[in-house]
């Protein structure tokens, strides 16, 4: 995939190569790529959506569970 001209970095809006010369493509350089991946990481960056309170609460609130699984009865720890 070739950049479109006058593609620009996201972070320090540089201009970028095409992705076949950038391995950081779409960003300029390996940096400006570790940047936006520690704005991921610290929250800066978030997608919006209603706040879940905690994990433990989101996942009380599953009946069964958090991937929709049913218990497994053969796993009854009263046995």
């Amino acid at each position: 995939m070739e950049a479109p001209p006058g593609s620009k970095c996201p972070i320090c809006r540089r201009g970028t190569k095409p992705r076949t010369e950038n391995a950081a493509f779409p960003f300029c350089s390996p940096q400006c790529k570790l940047l936006d991946l520690g704005r991921w990481l610290d929250g800066t960056y978030r997608v919006p959506g209603p706040p879940i309170e905690s994990s433990a609460d989101h996942e009380a609130a599953e009946p069964w569970g958090a991937h929709g699984e049913r218990p497994d009865p053969s796993l009854n720890e009263e046995e």
